[in-house]
């Protein structure tokens, strides 16, 4: 009966260990921000507060603090921006993916821009690649192995003068550049949100599996 007992319990153990490893964190999930909640977040006030250097070192002409009204002029006069700013995280088999894309209508991009423009619209989106490891519902991820970048915020000439000091379009960097893009992107990592950190470590995330979504 002792030993019934016992295998019963070493089951259940098992069968809890599992769960706690996150045997059933796969799959999508997706933040999804209105421009009012997006600029409200004190890591994006941070982000547009600090003075932009172009890889040259050289002060950025065109500023993130001025960049988002110029490619949508409903954020430069403070209207509300439904979906404005998108993660998303696609766990799968131990790997994820991580794209953090702002949204861009071309109906409402200044017409200064539109007069450069290289490429159809302006872009800001990062994907981020590399192994993650689960406990329940948090969800560590790896430094990036990889980013891809389409990255063109203003269009022709006026992107050099923006703190990137170019055009990055279907671009990927594997090692991350403390100074110079594409590798300069690997510090876009942690936060959920799409600005450059001092640093690039592992961040841990909670996922709602029931809402689809997650918390960083």
């Amino acid at each position: 009966m002792k030993k019934t007992i016992a295998l019963i319990l070493a089951v259940i153990s098992v069968v809890a260990l599992l769960a706690s490893c996150g045997a059933k964190v796969d799959g999508t999930y997706t933040v999804s921000l209105g421009s009012n909640d997006y600029f409200a977040a004190q890591a994006v006030k941070n982000d547009l507060e600090s003075t932009d250097k172009r890889p040259d070192g050289s002060d950025a002409q065109v500023p993130f603090s001025r960049l988002f009204g110029m490619i949508d002029t409903r954020v430069g006069e403070g209207t509300n921006v439904a979906d404005y700013y998108t993660a998303t995280l696609t766990l799968n088999g131990g790997t994820y993916k991580l794209t953090k894309k702002i949204a861009v209508d071309i109906d409402y991009v200044s017409d200064a821009v539109k007069g450069m423009m290289s490429t159809d619209i302006p872009m800001l989106e990062l994907t981020f690649t590399g192994s993650y490891t689960a406990d329940g519902t948090k969800v560590t991820l790896s430094v990036p192995t990889k980013v891809d970048a389409n990255v063109t915020p203003v269009a022709g000439m006026a992107d050099a003068y923006t703190r990137f000091g170019g055009t990055y379009v279907g671009e990927s960097a594997t090692e991350a550049d403390d100074t110079n893009y594409p590798g300069k992107f690997f510090y876009y990592f942690n936060t959920l949100y799409f600005v450059e950190n001092a640093a690039v470590s592992e961040m841990t995330v909670t996922v709602d599996s029931a809402n689809g979504t997650f918390a960083a």
